[in-house]
């Protein structure tokens, strides 16, 4: 517990403050996150079959189902269970920075888990990924460890815990392995606020990649394991091209026009450690940023990486906030006074809060293309569409292949019954074009699946009549 940094006290509150807007935002903007793509597919799952879906062993996921899955079993509207999906997410993290600051009285570890939420967060905030989830179980690992630890030094008490939490962060998310290598070997090196004796973190380090070794021999996600291909297969070249990569260009320009209070973050941080004269700490950051920067070039090797989604993009590159900010949690924050060190996180907060509002409106304008589209279906009669490829509604969309289940469910809360679903095709798409043509199909990314498959409590689509095929400029007429 920070014992001797009462002066951090208010900040973290500050903080807590700051979790509470994104959990208020969270209810504002339920739709947007929730009928979006990932988050429209799981909770199709989750409402259609009654169960977690936890895609790729992602296990940490299912603290943010909890709600929306005992809302579906109470029989709940489609909208209450995306209201809960949406805010549960941020929920969480009020908990568990809420814990760290009340009960385990860790003002830092609070700081720098909302600042990992905000200081490279725009467009990503609408993107429900596990890879905040991870974080979130990272930052309850460390404080619950070092509570015990403190409180009672006991390896019993200490390791079940540990291996079920580490198991938690670790199996949530690949990405969270940089950050949580960061932090764990900074507070070894810095001591100050690292309570076990040296064979005590042998052992916990041992453990934990052990933890890391059976997420590594996971063989069940591939998406994880394409994108860790890039960081496994290079060579010496390769990391030299990655700096001048589309991805780090696209990067190094928005630390100038989106995320400059994180560049600034990470220039005091430097200049702090230097000037107490921890030039382990400076390197050790330095060198994990750098590390973490190439890792992201490798990972996003060749053309088009400038042109990735923002929101998606942002996601991977969340956990160098955890680097850029320890520092200056760790070891800025406490040398100012209580006031002054609430003042900077407040403007910081505030500044990134509206950063995140500005970048919200594209995602309410393609729900309202959708209810447009729900709308011309109405007045034609047509209850399943088929959309050719438009170039501006996908680029409104932005992803479009869960278009079939977000349509359901904005159908379902404007009340239509059969719910109306629509989709964009590709003609060169045999399977998908076959499949519109029976209408005992709902036709879906995956290819399809009988109508008499959906939940009927909530999903009731006709299967009398194949999908209508047409252009939008078609629809309008």
């Amino acid at each position: 517990m920070d014992v001797n940094h009462h002066s951090l006290k208010i900040p973290s509150r500050i903080a807590l403050v700051a979790m509470v807007v994104l959990c208020i935002l969270g209810a504002i903007y339920y739709k947007e996150r929730a009928i979006f793509s990932d988050a429209a597919f799981r909770l199709f799952n989750l409402i259609n079959y009654s169960g977690f879906d936890l895609p790729g062993n992602r296990y940490g996921a299912f603290v943010v189902q909890v709600l929306p899955y005992l809302a579906r079993k109470l029989h709940l509207s489609v909208k209450i269970i995306l209201f809960c999906y949406s805010v549960g997410y941020y929920l969480f993290y009020f908990f568990v920075a809420g814990v760290i600051v009340f009960v385990f009285r860790q003002y830092r570890l609070a700081i720098l888990m909302v600042l990992y939420y905000l200081l490279f967060c725009s467009e990503s905030y609408i993107w429900v990924s596990e890879t905040y989830l991870a974080s979130a179980w990272m930052f309850l690992l460390f404080s619950v460890i070092q509570h015990i630890w403190n409180t009672r030094p006991n390896l019993f008490l200490l390791l079940p815990p540990f291996l079920l939490l580490a198991f938690l962060t670790i199996f949530s998310h690949f990405v969270i392995l940089i950050p949580m290598a960061y932090l764990w070997i900074y507070l070894i090196l810095e001591k100050k606020n690292w309570p076990f004796s040296r064979n005590v973190s042998i052992l916990l380090t041992c453990l934990l990649a052990v933890v890391i070794a059976l997420k590594c021999l996971d063989t069940t996600s591939a998406y994880d394991n394409d994108h860790l291909r890039g960081v496994t297969h290079f060579s010496l070249q390769d990391i030299l091209d990655a700096f001048t990569s589309p991805v780090l260009r696209a990067f190094y320009y928005r630390c100038v026009t989106n995320y400059w209070l994180g560049t600034m973050v990470f220039i005091i941080s430097i200049a702090t450690l230097v000037k107490n004269n921890d030039r382990r700490l400076a390197i050790w950051t330095f060198l994990s940023a750098l590390g973490y920067i190439i890792i992201m070039g490798l990972t996003y090797a060749g053309p088009g990486g400038e042109s990735i989604l923002l929101f998606h993009i942002e996601s991977e590159w969340s956990g160098i906030a955890i680097i850029v900010a320890t520092p200056f949690v760790f070891d800025f924050l406490p040398r100012l006074k209580s006031s002054t060190a609430a003042w900077v996180l407040a403007v910081i907060f505030v500044v990134r809060i509206l950063y995140i509002i500005s970048f919200l409106q594209p995602f309410t304008e393609r729900n309202n293309m959708t209810e447009k589209i729900l709308a011309q279906m109405r007045k034609k009669g047509i209850d399943k569409l088929a959309l050719y490829n438009d170039a501006h509604l996908m680029s409104v969309s932005k992803l479009y292949w869960g278009l079939p289940y977000e349509s359901l469910y904005i159908s379902s809360m404007d009340g239509n019954k059969p719910q109306l679903t629509f989709l964009f095709v590709n003609p060169d798409e045999k399977q998908i074009m076959e499949n519109i043509k029976n209408p005992k199909l709902f036709v879906e990314a995956f290819g399809g699946f009988p109508s008499s498959l959906l939940n009927k409590d909530y999903f009731q689509v006709d299967s009398t009549k194949p999908y209508t095929v047409m252009t939008y400029a078609e629809l309008l007429k």
